[in-house]
């Protein structure tokens, strides 16, 4: 599915669009409750941890909820020192749109710093894949587990999108409330998945 301008115009307005449920009851509680449906099914995969953000990264408005997928084995301890402990996690994001039945899906590094004697995070991390199309990419270490997180997706009816298709310029002039990137440069990306701050 690639969208039309006209679509990308909506979806820039914070618009559902779409002909698959339950985007297509334009209901924003009937595609929350799939998107958590989808979270509890990736969830069951055997071996990986799934963790969410259903919260705008705290504020603003995020016109997707993001996943972030890893095995036990992807925890790397760094360091441990004044009770603190570091630790760095490479993972999978998935990037399910709020706005349209679409997700992306790459790779990210991860660090958490945690109060060992309370397990509190007290600081971390992370990267997004909204800063540029390469983040798009698994390595072969993940082909595994990326195949089973298609394979949810597709379930769930939704379409993982090319970065292709993503990087092109936006064809037309307008105003898109991200934080990525400044009006003139603006790609397909930013209409589809974007967090105003």
């Amino acid at each position: 599915m690639m969208f039309s301008n006209e679509q990308l115009q909506a979806l820039i307005e914070g618009k559902i669009t779409g002909d698959t449920f339950p985007y297509n009851t334009y209901n924003n509680q009937e595609i929350e409750a799939h998107i958590r449906r989808l979270f509890h099914r990736l969830n069951r995969i055997p071996n990986l941890i799934c963790e969410a953000e259903w919260n705008h990264f705290g504020s603003g408005y995020a016109s997707f909820v993001e996943f972030f997928c890893y095995r036990k084995e992807d925890v790397t301890v760094v360091t441990e020192k004044y009770g603190m402990q570091e630790t760095k996690t490479n993972g999978i994001i998935i990037d399910i749109s709020r706005l349209a039945a679409v997700a992306i899906m790459g790779e990210d590094e991860r660090h958490k710093t945690i109060r060992m004697e309370t397990n509190e995070e007290v600081g971390g991390a992370y990267g997004t894949l909204l800063d540029g199309t390469h983040r798009l990419a698994i390595n072969k270490n993940f082909h595994r587990i990326a195949e089973k997180l298609k394979q949810a997706l597709e379930e769930f009816d939704y379409e993982l999108l090319e970065d292709e298709k993503l990087n092109q310029p936006l064809p037309f002039q307008t105003k898109i409330p991200t934080v990525y990137r400044r009006p003139n440069q603006y790609l397909v990306l930013d209409a589809i998945f974007y967090w105003e701050d």
